[in-house]
């Protein structure tokens, strides 16, 4: 071998070595929390504490709250890199600050305010002159849209900044506080005090909780570190939830939580309702259930409808974008320094190096299409719906074996819960040679249910001739779970006064146009607060999951029926006069009359106001004439119905 030869490959060897053997730095990052050591960020610890942060080359500081500052404002100044917050990020970004979000770990905000049970404070309409204390211009927006909806106004209450110690909410300096469902009603029962919950979640304000968030400038300039950030963190959200017992003494022993271990469990379990993993994905943000947070910012006056909707075109960090190329320039840079002698042993790392990207980027695309595959399910029936064929994705989502499956009708294993207008609907356009698309819910096996999106198309051969239709779905259950999460009444399974109200503004559009009849019903049960003070609000709770129950029964199928908010409900008629109202209003007022409820051996009675539709009449008086007349009802002895 000539002297040159043995040179080179000296140097290429050594060169190959080295960078076998060098540990790269890791990444410096900081994680600014938007309050102290507790299990409200344990997935950020136990991705610490269990080495995910460091195996993806990433060093992170965590750093807890100082109430002196504004954790939004530290990260948007540089002093972390990222940050956890609320859904206050929409409108710092609609003010103009350049934040984007990685992911929502809570999908519904832990925000609440708490009352002294002592105080007969139990919802926001008991708030006017009282003394309220919260965080202003941060995480402020579900608790100032719930006393709107109440129609309580800042000039209505006194308000107290937040001292952030409880003190003067135990001293009785201050009658309304803003807490955490997750942490302060139990450190408040262990002091001896025993608190009302008033959530905007059951007035259907329903907001993102903790969200992971970072600048845009951050994460142009580090797409990578932000994806391995996010994962990282996901992962020890699913470690810290499926080893709660573990996770709590950690953050006592190690990370300084300063409450007990029993607090940190309970914390715990209430944190994993907020998160709901078994339903959704956890870290997976809506930019649609942002545009109804929108709306809420728009409605307090916090932001312009245009500001809002300029700051959603890019609220939510989009993890897939192609990769920053300043490293790339900076390797090109660092090979052209190194010496002519082991130029041609970088270039050969380089090769190396890309091949494992290839590799790795190959692997990633097949896993991707792997998981398609998962959730695409294939059905091929003859022409009178008998099925012929059917993928191993449709028994899993089924729960039927493929021998139960084919050779039957389609419509006896799916048992759709279709209306007999869609499916009129369907078969028409399939049976002239068309293709349809929609939405159906299918029934498994076990008698649960399940969305997909579905095509069917006809199968023709090569002379046109209709051998049978072929059906390619998708799995939607988890989008369609999370869209009826955002408009229902999480206690009653009712419809939410949000979605309620927008299908009364519907309705009123059609009154309009096609002169029909239209009324609206609000019933309250009687008594409901000494119900409370008597028997508890456990008892309360399910006389209104009754009578809730009573009323879905009682109704029509076009009614509409939800949770007005407390012990009220609202319901929507079309199509029937203020006198055919009458009849079904005493039909529910007897039916929930005759009702006993175990837990009081005893009835509740109701009293219902009506209201009929009147042309070109606007949302809000329409109600006020049904809400004046249920009064009506209750200065006159409750029980009765009274039309206004």
């Amino acid at each position: 071998m000539k002297k040159n030869q043995i040179i080179f490959f000296t140097i290429l060897i050594f060169t190959i070595t080295l960078n076998a053997t060098t540990q790269f730095p890791k990444e410096k990052i900081n994680l600014q929390l938007k309050w102290f050591s507790s299990f409200q960020f344990a997935g950020y610890y136990m991705a610490l504490e269990k080495g995910y942060y460091s195996e993806a080359g990433l060093d992170v500081n965590i750093l807890e709250r100082d109430p002196k500052k504004n954790n939004i404002e530290q990260v948007i100044k540089g002093e972390s890199q990222y940050g956890v917050a609320d859904s206050a990020l929409l409108l710092y970004r609609a003010q103009g600050n350049p934040v984007q979000i990685i992911g929502s770990f809570f999908q519904h905000s832990p925000l609440v305010f708490i009352s002294k049970k002592s105080s007969g404070i139990v919802s926001p309409f008991e708030m006017k002159g009282k003394i309220i204390s919260f965080q202003q211009s941060i995480d402020d927006a579900p608790l100032l849209a719930m006393l709107l909806e109440a129609k309580i106004t800042p000039n209505d209450y006194i308000y107290k900044p937040l001292d952030f110690t409880n003190n003067a909410f135990i001293r009785g300096e201050i009658d309304v506080m803003s807490a955490y469902i997750s942490d302060q009603p139990d450190i408040m029962k262990s002091k001896g005090i025993e608190v009302n919950i008033i959530n905007p979640l059951n007035y259907g304000i329903d907001l993102y909780g903790d969200n992971l968030f970072s600048t845009e400038a951050n994460l142009e300039k580090n797409p990578e570190q932000a994806k391995k950030f996010l994962d990282a963190s996901i992962r020890g959200w699913k470690y810290a939830l499926e080893n709660k017992e573990e996770s709590a003494r950690i953050l006592i022993e190690k990370y300084g939580a300063r409450f007990s271990y029993e607090h940190l469990l309970f914390e715990a379990n209430s944190i994993e309702k907020m998160m709901i993993p078994s339903m959704i994905q956890i870290g997976y943000t809506s930019v649609e259930r942002f545009y109804r947070i929108s709306e809420i910012y728009e409605n307090i006056n916090k932001a312009s409808k245009d500001s809002l909707h300029k700051a959603l075109e890019n609220l939510i960090w989009d993890s897939n974008k192609q990769i920053n190329k300043y490293d790339y320039y900076y390797n090109i840079l660092l090979g052209v320094a190194f010496v002519f002698l082991i130029v041609i042993a970088i270039l050969f790392l380089i090769a190396q190096r890309l091949k494992k990207i290839i590799r790795d980027k190959t692997s990633k695309l097949q896993e991707e299409r792997s998981m398609i595959d998962k959730y695409v399910i294939i059905t091929t029936t003859d022409f009178v719906g008998n099925i012929t064929s059917t993928s191993d994705a449709f028994c899993k989502i089924s729960g039927y074996k493929l021998k139960e499956i084919v050779g039957k009708r389609f419509s006896k294993i799916s048992h759709s819960n279709m209306p007999a207008s869609l499916f009129n609907e369907l078969w028409e356009t399939i049976s002239q040679g068309n293709i349809w698309t929609g939405e159906i819910k299918n029934r498994k096996k076990n008698g649960e249910y399940y969305w997909v999106d579905v095509i069917i198309e006809p199968i023709v051969d090569s002379s046109k001739k209709h051998l049978g239709y072929r059906a390619i779905y998708q799995d939607i259950t988890d989008k369609k779970l999370a869209q009826e999460l955002a408009i229902t009444d999480n206690l009653t399974k009712l419809y939410n006064r949000a979605y309620v109200e927008s299908v009364l503004t519907s309705q009123m559009a059609i009154v309009n146009r096609h002169n029909r009849y239209m009324c609206v019903v609000l019933l309250d049960i009687d008594y409901f607060k000494k119900i409370n003070d008597t028997y508890g609000h456990q008892v309360g709770d399910t006389v209104l999951k009754e009578v809730s129950k009573i009323l879905q029964n009682n109704i029509r199928k076009t009614d509409i029926l939800g949770r007005w908010g407390g012990e009220e409900f609202l319901i929507v008629t079309p199509d029937i006069n203020a006198r055919q109202c009458f009849l079904l209003c005493e039909k529910l007022r007897k039916a929930i009359e005759e009702q006993i409820f175990e837990e009081m051996k005893s009835s509740v009675t109701i009293s219902i106001g009506i209201a009929e539709f009147i042309l070109n009449e606007n949302i809000d008086n329409f109600i006020e004439r049904a809400d004046k007349a249920m009064y009506f009802s209750k200065e006159h002895g409750r029980n009765c119905t009274n039309i206004a």
